[in-house]
């Protein structure tokens, strides 16, 4: 990552409000990490078996009617081994149903609940009208069980296209649960979902952040993130080696907290190998907002109208301000950059310069607020010492 610095300019997020799409939807949903479902695995492996059971039973009764051979035991045998056939056959079938399965899983966990509430609605209308027509088409010659079932079918994922598609019209009958996830136009200026940044993590202010209730929504960590600190973390020089098991730290500290939900992401960006971009597009592709510290990302994100909450411009924005006159009680650390200054620091970092303070390096004495400035790199106090 690129080392970060201190950019006390705001960014202002330049998101256009337009009509929210069934994807734009779905990308304020929550994001978790989606895993194969174990138990599922395992009810497809016993389902399997139990059907080379039912197998092996028929081929033995059928046998017995033949007069292969004879006795309930045969059977109980054959049965046995259609069981263990059965198993042992049932695993690659039961792997793939299962990621067919957890696929399913995914697309209906990315369809806002307004969709799906249409959509019912539309089947409902659907099967009602059915009803009635079997009523009059019922006496009709000709007219038997199969055409009511392809009547169904059309008359159902009719109904259901058009009321999913102008769902818009039962937004009143939603839950407020439900109303806040199907996001409208005013809400697509905010994004709840924030995407964290390695020198965000690193720099470790992140955690204290969340834990005085700063943020809100959910922190997601996407794994190419955390291989990047994992490599970081195993790096052979010490002073990168110690920056990443820091940052491995604050994640930890990050996922235990309970202020709001923090997970890993597995989404990923193909095609694309440096990790700065690939941040990027995952916050336009989720209308995702980024949490870093890096000034460089944050311009060139800034630009691609993503919207940037920088650390460090949070950390600028709370300090304390002074006036020129106030007095403060300074500890005069090292000599200036320029003959006669001196060098202090204040409890957040703020470098204070004392005009003719180098005499006083090493003491502790009370100057007076002449003025302040605040570059790119931060805010400086330039004082000089209180005459009595």
């Amino acid at each position: 990552m690129m080392d970060s610095t201190k950019d006390p300019t705001l960014i202002k997020d330049p998101t256009l409000i337009k009509e929210p799409t069934l994807l734009e939807e779905s990308a304020h949903l929550p994001v978790r990490e989606q895993v194969s479902p174990r138990w599922f695995y395992i009810l497809m492996r016993g389902l399997l078996s139990l059907f080379g059971a039912g197998v092996g039973f028929l081929v033995a009764s059928n046998l017995v009617r033949q007069g292969w051979f004879g006795g309930p035991i045969n059977t109980v045998y054959v049965t046995l081994v259609g069981l263990m056939i059965g198993y042992l056959l049932s695993s690659p079938i039961a792997k793939s149903l299962t990621k067919v399965f957890n696929k399913t899983l995914e697309a209906s966990n990315k369809v806002p609940p307004q969709a799906v509430l249409a959509a019912i609605v539309g089947i409902t209308v659907a099967l009602i009208i059915t009803v009635l027509l079997n009523s009059l088409l019922e006496r009709v010659p000709g007219f038997t069980w199969y055409w009511s079932l392809l009547i169904t079918v059309l008359l159902g994922t009719a109904f259901a296209w058009f009321f999913v598609v102008n769902r818009q019209v039962f937004r009143p009958t939603l839950p407020a649960q439900a109303r806040d996830t199907a996001t409208t136009p005013t809400t697509l200026e905010t994004s709840k979902l924030k995407l964290i940044d390695t020198s965000a993590i690193i720099d470790g202010r992140i955690a204290d952040i969340v834990e005085a209730n700063f943020l809100d929504g959910t922190l997601a960590i996407p794994k190419f993130v955390l291989n990047e600190l994992q490599n970081i973390a195993d790096s052979s020089d010490s002073l990168r080696r110690g920056r990443g098991r820091r940052g491995l730290e604050v994640l930890d500290k990050l996922i235990q907290q309970g202020k709001i939900p923090t997970q890993v992401m597995s989404d990923d960006v193909p095609g694309i190998t440096e990790v700065d971009e690939k941040l990027i597009r995952l916050c336009q592709q989720k209308n995702a907002a980024l949490i870093t510290t890096d000034y460089n990302l944050n311009r060139v994100a800034a630009l691609q109208n993503v919207r940037v909450l920088n650390v460090n411009q949070l950390a600028n924005a709370v300090r304390a301000m002074f006036l020129p006159g106030e007095r403060l009680s300074m500890h005069i650390v090292k000599e200036g950059r320029e003959p006669g200054q001196g060098l202090a620091y204040l409890e957040d970092g703020t470098m204070v310069v004392v005009e003719d303070g180098s005499d006083y390096v090493g003491e502790t004495i009370d100057v007076v607020v002449t003025s302040h400035l605040q570059t790119n790199m931060g805010r400086m106090i330039f004082a000089k010492p209180h005459q009595r």
